[in-house]
């Protein structure tokens, strides 16, 4: 059961929740807050989906991993979002298992609402149904942009966006690790390591141990 706050507190970054009304008993409830530590597995691939989560706070990675090993990270979720591959799971027929991995990069608070009470309120709010149509665009958008990315462009060329990306054009450090960023990239390691390495060679980067320092964006 959710508490005031923390219903105040979906009302804020959710707002189709103040349009459910008669429904806002029900969501109350059945729902509920799950904190996770960062590196936490919050779902694995092929497991059945419990219900939909709705971030309240810190930042969840939706990543898919291969038989080797590999992973690249499909999209990120933080507050005021849902992960739409979850919804697709439980909005379609049958039960069909998570396609994907969720793991918490930051902290996070989420809330869980139930897969009958989710359905529930999907098919009797406008809101909903609006609210979760927009976040499938948005990231349906977004993932075939990595697509097209990994398809059409070197990996040195998404590297060098990615570090753009992350930094704002050279303005802030980037902290993360080879690995993580190989994960995005959906490469391996070594290839990103000796990328920067050359980067490095011809003073594009600066790079120290778990941060890069972006010089000619």
């Amino acid at each position: 059961m959710l508490d005031s706050k923390t219903l105040t507190d979906m009302k804020k970054a959710f707002p189709f929740v103040r349009d459910l009304r008669n429904s806002e008993g029900l969501l109350r409830s059945s729902a509920r807050l799950h904190q996770f530590d960062a590196g936490t597995v919050i779902m694995d691939e092929n497991q059945n989906c419990s219900g939909v989560i709705f971030v309240l706070s810190g930042v969840i990675r939706i990543l898919k991993l291969s038989e080797e090993g590999k992973e690249i990270t499909l999209y990120r979720i933080s507050r005021g979002e849902t992960c739409v591959l979850t919804v697709a799971c439980l909005l379609g027929t049958g039960d069909v298992p998570f396609p994907v991995s969720a793991h918490a990069e930051q902290d996070a608070t989420v809330v869980l609402i139930p897969v009958e009470t989710f359905r529930r309120l999907f098919f009797e709010s406008q809101s909903v149904q609006k609210f979760i149509f927009s976040s499938m665009s948005a990231k349906f958008y977004s993932v075939l942009g990595l697509l097209e990315s990994i398809t059409f462009k070197r990996t040195s060329d998404r590297l060098k966006d990615l570090l753009i990306s992350k930094t704002a054009g050279g303005t802030y450090p980037l902290y993360a690790t080879h690995e993580s960023i190989a994960a995005d990239l959906g490469t391996a390691r070594e290839v990103v390591s000796r990328l920067l390495k050359d980067m490095e060679s011809k003073g594009i980067v600066s790079l120290s141990r778990g941060k890069i320092l972006l010089l000619k964006p």
